[in-house]
């Protein structure tokens, strides 16, 4: 991935060639990798994403007719929803947004489950906010950019990417709960790897099977009678086994990964890296087992690292292609 620095002067280049004009406004946003706990965030779930160095950065300028974009995704005709998304819920609220000019260049794989989508509208929003002068608080950024993501791309993603991508630095580790929105930094220990493998197959979750899981997920908690299958107590756990076999193995996973994320940071906090690998294979195989989000590839890529020594390794975002985390113990500098 190139440097973040890389992007931002692309954008530059890119506004000035696309439109003949300099930037005057400027935003970027980081791409994430959730550690643990996918597919928990809409079931009101807790999740461990940490936030990338590579960045999605946008230039933006005043356009003298409607809002106009170019971006180096031009082989993609859908990212534009994504921008166009954000600014008309930025002007829905009330923010004085006037029509613009819009260039985006980034570091950001697509489609590789590392957040290319919650980096762009985080990027674009900052951008808009920043022409428009106007602050907003990133905690109503995400939620603004959530909504976008909804409405206007299509795709009714939980909250935990906007989240992240608008709150975490670089390098670092936020433990989220998606019900309350509280959150808090969680220490890496300075010995754990995080290594991120691209499978080179590439999702897009807005096909229909992310929403799939979704709708299960949400029958499971009517059939259980809970807001939030998250909130779901231990005590209750073996009533799932009544549940139909596919609304079973979904509501199964989330309870579980839910679990595993304390797990997860009890162990960060311990500095038990054997632990927290465990767990990040106990994770894969409920996401491929339970939840049917995994793909041949990323299996492959989780049983080599297992086998070359990596504490763990398990599938990251929301499957069906993507990356898988590879976790490696490493001599501290």
């Amino acid at each position: 991935m190139a440097p973040a620095t890389d992007a931002a002067r692309r954008t530059r280049a890119l506004h000035e060639a696309r439109f003949g004009c300099a930037a005057t406004a400027f935003g970027h946003a980081p791409g994430r990798v959730n550690l643990i706990g996918d597919h928990v965030d809409y079931a009101g779930g807790r999740v461990l994403p940490m936030a990338l160095s590579c960045e999605t950065h946008v230039a933006l300028a005043h356009s003298a007719t409607d809002d106009r974009f170019a971006s180096e995704f031009e082989g993609d005709a859908d990212w534009t929803r994504y921008a166009r998304g954000v600014l008309i819920e930025l002007r829905a609220a009330g923010i004085a947004v006037p029509p613009v000019t819009v260039a985006i260049a980034s570091d950001v794989p697509v489609g590789a489950g590392l957040s290319s989508s919650a980096a762009l509208e985080v990027a674009v929003a900052r951008a808009a906010l920043a022409l428009a002068g106007t602050p907003l608080a990133q905690g109503d950024v995400a939620l603004l950019c959530q909504r976008a993501e909804h409405v206007h791309a299509g795709m009714p993603c939980g909250i935990m990417d906007q989240w992240c991508v608008a709150h975490a630095r670089p390098g670092e580790a936020i433990l989220l709960d998606c019900a309350s929105l509280a959150w808090r930094s969680v220490p890496l220990p300075p010995t754990l790897a995080i290594d991120i493998v691209d499978s080179g197959v590439r999702h897009a979750l807005r096909d229909g099977g992310y929403a799939a899981r979704r709708a299960d997920t949400e029958q499971g908690a009517a059939r259980l009678g809970v807001a939030q299958l998250a909130s779901l107590p231990p005590a209750r756990w073996s009533e799932i086994d009544a549940l139909p076999e596919r609304i079973a193995r979904r509501a199964r996973h989330v309870v579980r990964e839910c679990a595993r994320v304390d797990a997860a940071v009890n162990a960060l906090d311990r500095g038990d890296l054997e632990s927290f690998g465990a767990l990040l294979l106990e994770s894969h195989a409920s996401l491929r087992d339970d939840f049917d989000v995994s793909t041949p590839e990323l299996d492959a890529i989780v049983e080599h690292a297992v086998a070359n020594g990596a504490l763990g390794a398990r599938m990251t975002g929301g499957g069906f292609g993507g990356s898988a985390i590879v976790a490696r113990r490493v001599t501290q500098p």
